[in-house]
């Protein structure tokens, strides 16, 4: 998911649609600055326009710029929602030779503008029941592949998250640790994770059987007549967890329905059970990536598309269900929500009003693809997101990450993670357009321009992909 190599940029990379919005064209290197006083084109198109021809737009807003200090700007008002094609010529020629770079920016309305992108998992396992890593080094693997989030779901345990956050006591993370469970009541195939609570479920039917009991009888008078006999104890065990988990603040995520589908271990939920239990309203969101594999992913879809077109409305997450990070699962099934901030409450706001998508990714590094589910709305500003945004993001996170599980082990002081920390937030304020981008100063411009001299007068240069004037002179 790393991004590639690219010698230009644009800031803000989002911006809300209606407003005059100030657009600055930098170079990622100092070789790249845009020479002083120099002419150069820009054309802006939205990529969803009504176009007549396969190869390139034909609805273009054209700007003459001139470069000032090093880098373009312009203002433009962006007319509606959707991404924009930023084009960038040398000179005032539209000619192939002259094209410097596409450069894409993505516009908003004002809601989802107000909100910000986050990436995490909502269901994962630690040595503390069935994984393979230490909680805290964990979360620390989360953050170097560049998550916001990670929601610790070991197995009937709550207290594992309470671990990871003594161990990170103090320091200022990049990551929002959520506390979870995964809920199986006993005799039950049906799993349910608890993300965000207060408290734990599972530990009332673990610890304290009788009042279990008695409080199961109450719900199996509640389950609805149409349910048949041989589902009847099931249901009414779904409806207590998940009433519980309310109870205690957090969200219901209905997991794997496709588990094992046909395997002797039987831990799958047939279509007529997980219908009934879908459309219900008890859960918050349905699990409809991670831990199936791709037939049980691939039916996950069409079922949830299935219900979506008889009228129902279920909110959809992706997770890993990471056992060991050897695994197929992470960093490939994640989720994506659009939350007003990295906190727990918030998230858990932003998935129970929807503002969630369900992603899958597989590929080779640098040649990634990613299949996200939810609204379409949602889904085209996740898919920029994901060549956008996130692989940058996963690149400045990489340290922070490594970071963290040093620390977790007293080789680091909690410095190092800090200032890490406090890098990924001003790259997260230039994209957004929460601060203006940081421009070439003049103790940069006159170094690059003296250095400019000596390529352009030297007898083995190629040239700078800004300059005007091709030099052409090899060895």
């Amino acid at each position: 998911m790393l991004p590639t190599h690219q010698k230009f940029n644009v800031f803000p990379r989002v911006i809300e649609v209606g407003k005059p919005t100030e657009i600055f064209l930098v170079p990622e290197a100092r070789t790249f600055l845009f020479p002083e006083d120099e002419p150069y084109t820009v054309m802006v198109s939205g990529v969803n326009g009504d176009e007549s021809w396969y190869h390139e737009p034909s609805v273009w807003e054209r700007f003459d710029l001139v470069a000032k200090g090093g880098v373009l700007r312009f203002t433009y008002t962006f007319p509606r929602e959707e991404e924009y094609q930023i084009r960038i010529y040398r000179g005032t020629e539209l000619e192939k030779d002259n094209k410097l770079v596409d450069l894409s920016v993505y516009a908003l309305e004002s809601d989802l503008y107000a909100l910000t992108p986050l990436r995490g998992d909502l269901h994962t396992h630690s040595y503390r029941s069935d994984g393979e890593s230490d909680p805290a080094e964990l979360l620390g693997y989360y953050r170097e592949m560049g998550y916001d989030f990670q929601a610790l779901t070991d197995h009937n345990r709550y207290y594992p998250t309470a671990e990871v956050e003594k161990v990170y006591e103090g320091v200022k993370l990049g990551i929002c640790p959520i506390k979870g469970e995964e809920v199986h009541t006993p005799t039950s195939t049906i799993h349910i994770v608890h993300v965000g609570g207060k408290e734990s479920v599972a530990e009332i039917y673990c610890k304290d059987t009788p009042r279990y009991e008695q409080e199961l009888e109450t719900y199996r008078a509640r389950v609805p007549e149409e349910i048949p006999e041989n589902q009847r104890e099931r249901y009414a065990q779904a409806l207590w967890s998940t009433d519980r988990i309310h109870a205690a603040g957090g969200i219901a995520i209905f997991a794997h329905p496709y588990w094992r589908p046909g395997s002797n271990h039987c831990y799958n939920v047939c279509d007529e059970l997980t219908q009934k239990l879908l459309t219900s309203g008890m859960f918050d969101a349905f699990e409809l990536v991670g831990g199936m594999r791709v037939y049980g992913i691939n039916r996950a879809v069409a079922f949830w598309q299935e219900l979506c077109a008889k009228g129902h409305q279920i909110n959809v997450v992706g997770s890993s269900d990471v056992h060991t990070l050897a695994g197929k699962d992470f960093p490939y099934h994640f989720t994506v929500c659009f939350a007003r901030e990295n906190s727990t409450e918030a998230i858990l706001d932003a998935i129970r009003n929807g503002l969630s998508v369900a992603t899958e990714m597989s590929g080779v590094e640098h040649d990634r693809e990613f299949r996200a589910y939810g609204s379409f709305r949602l889904v085209s500003y996740a898919q920029f997101l994901f060549r956008n945004y996130f692989s940058e993001l996963q690149r400045i996170c990489q340290g922070e990450g490594v970071a963290m599980r040093q620390y977790a082990m007293g080789y680091t002081p909690a410095s190092t993670i800090e200032a890490q920390v406090e890098q990924t937030e001003r790259f997260k304020a230039r994209f957004f357009g929460r601060t203006a981008p940081v421009l070439p100063d003049e103790e940069m411009l006159a170094l690059e321009d003296k250095w400019r001299e000596v390529h352009v007068n030297g007898p083995t240069s190629k040239g700078s992909l800004a300059l005007q004037e091709k030099i052409t002179r090899q060895i």
